[in-house]
């Protein structure tokens, strides 16, 4: 049940100084993991957001907690080694938006070379909408760190795809 500015009532709510929700601070320990190309550390308390990345379940969780009222996906463009979804996610009313439903949409893509290669060679579209998705929600509410599904590891990539070539993949351009 939601009061009149659009919380969960009986939810604590973390704040910043603006009055604004700090979205990234309300995501659960429980649905991060460190950025094992950036450190060695496995407790996450003692890492920065640069060297965390978050679960596709804690997007999903923030979501249900700031309220939609609907959650589409469009294909761009789809071939034998590339898929580009788009994800529009219609928010429901809130203080934060004066009132007003509003809509945020972002694309995620997926190919052979922003993959790890068996899940490349088999999921594309799947990896692409969870891309779509958690861009979406986490550039709509401000949230400063990677998802682990826009992620690819460099340690992930190792074994390439025989037409693919194997020069390295910076994860912040995926």
């Amino acid at each position: 049940e939601r009061d009149e500015n659009g919380l969960i009532k009986g939810l604590d709510y973390i704040f910043d100084e603006n009055g604004r929700i700090n979205w990234r601070k309300m995501i659960k320990n429980e649905y991060l993991v460190p950025n094992k190309d950036r450190t060695q550390e496995t407790d996450i308390t003692k890492l920065e957001d640069k060297d965390i990345l978050v679960l596709l379940n804690g997007f999903k969780n923030i979501l249900s907690i700031r309220g939609y009222i609907n959650v589409n996906y469009e294909s761009l463009a789809t071939g034998q080694d590339f898929c580009s979804i788009k994800c529009s996610i219609d928010f429901m009313p809130s203080y934060e938006t004066e009132g007003r439903s509003v809509q945020f949409s972002s694309t995620g893509d997926a190919t052979y070379n922003n993959t790890t290669p068996i899940n490349g060679k088999y999921y594309l579209t799947s990896i692409a909408e969870n891309r779509a998705f958690v861009r979406c929600v986490r550039n709509a509410l401000g949230i400063e760190i990677l998802g682990r599904d826009e992620f690819i590891s460099n340690k992930d990539n190792n074994n390439q795809f025989e037409n693919i070539s194997n020069s390295p993949i910076d994860p912040y351009t995926i």
